[in-house]
């Protein structure tokens, strides 16, 4: 068995982080691999690339492709974890201020990678560093869950503001969802949903690419700045923005026949 794909993760590298998995994405549609399965491994590595810039000086990425399944093995150089059980409970963090203001660090890494894989092995020393070997078995298609509206129907009704003119308004919306923690957005929206959010920071488009959300509505009136707008082009996702406040936007959403995930 050999190695067909290597990234090295910088720790503390949080402007960067999410580009790793935005690549490992982009590959895997390149070989044509099922969405559903995108989707899974895109998560995953996802969420071990933000364990490497949280809590370890570098780490890096083996990604093996076998005949029914691709393996994921993540290694770093870091903090380690001095209590796997209790690590793997979803709400568990050892994350500083700092790194929940940047929205990480809310406890649902592991759990999250764990939901996502097939088979999921974890040896970490405290002091050391942490060895995450995962795989994930390639079967199956997802679902679609069309609510029978589209962004532009969606911009039109609430008089959004569209901050990255050109992009594609006309995907079939599956849902909505509202939330300010990345992890809690990673783990529990679905491809298809406006995400609704209060949220500026760059990595919010990274965490929308991942899990091919139909777009974002900014709410509150916070206006993300360029570099936010910047990142929403590359990955493609559309952003609204308004002053509304979020509950009221969830609100509108709902008299449109859009519902949250169940």
């Amino acid at each position: 068995m050999h190695p067909v794909q290597f990234y090295h993760i910088k720790g503390k590298d949080f402007h960067n982080a999410g580009r790793t998995s935005t690549t490992i994405k982009r590959f895997l549609r390149e070989k044509e691999y099922p969405s559903q399965v995108i989707q899974r491994i895109a998560i995953i590595a996802y969420e071990a690339e933000i364990n490497i810039a949280c809590y370890t000086d570098y780490g890096y990425f083996f990604l093996y492709f076998l005949g029914d399944r691709v393996r994921i093995v993540v290694k770093d150089r870091g903090q380690g974890i001095a209590d796997i059980d209790q690590a793997m409970q979803e709400g568990f963090s050892t994350a500083s201020d700092e790194i929940r203001k940047l929205g990480f660090g809310a406890g649902m890494g592991l759990a999250n990678i764990k939901k996502n894989a097939d088979i999921m092995h974890i040896k970490s020393m405290p002091g050391v560093g942490t060895v995450l070997k995962i795989d994930v078995i390639v079967n199956s298609e997802g679902r679609s869950d069309d609510m029978g509206t589209t962004l532009r129907e969606i911009m039109d009704r609430a008089n959004l503001e569209n901050l990255t003119e050109g992009l594609d308004l006309d995907k079939a919306v599956t849902g909505g969802y509202a939330g300010d923690l990345l992890s809690d957005v990673n783990a529990n929206s679905s491809a298809g949903n406006v995400w609704v959010t209060v949220l500026s920071h760059p990595n919010v488009t990274a965490v929308a690419g991942l899990k091919d959300l139909a777009g974002i509505v900014i709410a509150g009136g916070i206006r993300p700045g360029a570099d936010f707008v910047e990142k929403a082009y590359a990955e493609k996702i559309p952003i609204m923005f308004t002053e509304m406040s979020a509950f009221d936007v969830v609100a509108m959403l709902s008299t449109m026949g859009v519902s949250g995930n169940s």
